[in-house]
């Protein structure tokens, strides 16, 4: 699973930071997010082979260190 931090909820889109070196930039739908994201927190999501969400756990959130959620998307 690749880990990203969720940026920020901007519009009608989330803004996710790649945690690894190149810090790519990611433009989620905000309605796939939103219910159980909230900004800086660490997500791990896995992508199916078309690209699409599949699956998006946090693992760490920026109020509780202890917060894993999943969603199957």
């Amino acid at each position: 699973m690749n880990k990203y931090k969720l940026d920020r909820y901007e519009g009608a889109y989330a803004i996710l930071i790649q945690e690894d070196t190149n810090k790519s930039e990611l433009l989620v739908l905000k309605e796939r997010l939103i219910a159980f994201a909230e900004a800086g927190d660490l997500l791990s999501i896995e992508f199916d082979t078309m690209g699409n969400l599949k699956e998006v756990q946090v693992v760490q959130g920026e109020n509780d260190g202890n917060k894993i959620k999943l969603s199957r998307l």
